[in-house]
C-alpha cells in the first residue's frame, strides 16, 4: 500500500500491525510506516506539511534506527527532497537520522545538506530567535565534511557562516581563513574566477567585523583586503572610516 501510494491503508495496516504485542515488529515496519505518515502529512506540491503527522513520521523512523542503524542508509534522499522545496525545518528532521549512520553510501553529503538546511533554517533571524542548539549540530556536520573531504572548501565557508550565526567570532575567522587558504592554494587561476571573488569579498568582510570586537588592527587589514578585490565595496570603505 505504502509502494502504491495508498497511504491511509499503509498506516492503517502498519499501526495495526506495530501496535499487536504478539507479531514481531522489523524495522522496515516501522520505517515505512513513518514515511507514509510523511507522505500523508505533506501537501499536493510538498510546499508545507502537517506538523503533527510530520512529527509522528519521524518518531517511528527513528524507531527504524534504533532496531536497525543501516536502515538510514538512502534516508538523505528524502531529507533533500524537503531540502529542495526550502522546507529546511524539515529537511534538517530527517537528515540528521540519515547522518546517524556513518557508514552510509551518501554520509558526507548528508551531513553538508544537514548543515545547510540548519544554517538555512536560521539565516536572517535575529539572535533570540536562533536555534543555537541545531546551529551546533551544523558545526559539528561540516566538520564531518571537512574531516572525509578537507578539499571540500565550501564546507569552510559554509561553516564559518554558521559560526558567525553562533556569534563565535573566534571560530567564524578560523574558518573563513581556512577557505582562503585552500582557496589561495589552488593558484591564480581559481582565485581571478567571480564567484571566489565574492566569497573572498564576503571572508574579508565578516572576518574585519568579527577582528573590529577585539583586535582593530587585524579588523583594518582584513578590510583593506576586500579592497584589493573590490576596490569600490561600500562596506569596507564604511567600515574602515569608522575605525579609523
Amino acid at each position: 500500500a505504502y509502494e502504491n501510494g495508498n497511504y491511509d491503508a499503509a498506516i492503517s495496516s502498519l499501526q495495526n500491525f506495530v501496535n499487536n504485542p504478539s507479531n514481531k515488529v522489523i524495522a522496515l515496519d516501522y520505517l515505512n510506516l513513518g514515511q507514509a505518515k510523511i507522505k500523508k502529512g505533506t501537501n499536493a506540491d510538498e510546499t508545507a506539511v502537517d506538523p503533527a503527522l510530520y512529527a509522528e513520521g519521524i518518531g517511528f523512523i527513528k524507531k527504524a534506527v534504533e532496531l536497525e542503524p543501516s536502515v538510514a542508509d538512502g534516508l538523505g534522499d528524502l531529507g533533500k527532497k524537503f531540502y529542495e522545496k526550502k522546507m529546511f525545518k524539515e529537511a534538517a528532521a530527517i537528515l540528521e537520522i540519515a547522518t546517524s549512520y556513518n557508514e552510509s553510501k551518501s554520509f558526507l553529503i548528508d551531513n553538508f545538506y544537514l548543515g545547510n538546511s540548519i544554517y538555512f533554517a536560521n539565516a536572517g533571524k535575529p539572535v533570540a530567535e536562533r536555534d543555537m542548539v541545531a546551529l551546533k549540530k551544523a558545526d559539528i556536520a561540516y566538520g564531518h565534511v571537512i574531516e572525509a573531504s578537507p578539499e571540500t572548501v565550501d564546507a569552510y565557508i559554509s561553516r564559518a557562516r554558521t559560526n558567525s550565526l553562533l556569534e563565535d567570532d573566534q571560530a567564524m575567522i578560523k574558518y573563513y581563513q581556512e577557505y582562503i587558504d585552500h582557496i589561495t592554494a589552488k593558484g591564480p587561476e581559481e582565485l581571478a574566477k567571480s564567484t571566489v571573488k565574492t566569497k573572498l569579498v564576503e571572508a574579508y568582510n565578516t572576518m574585519g567585523a568579527g577582528y573590529a570586537n577585539f583586535d582593530k588592527a587585524k579588523a583594518i587589514e582584513s578590510f583593506n583586503k576586500t579592497l584589493t578585490i573590490d576596490p569600490t565595496n561600500k562596506y569596507s570603505i564604511q567600515s574602515l572610516k569608522s575605525l579609523q
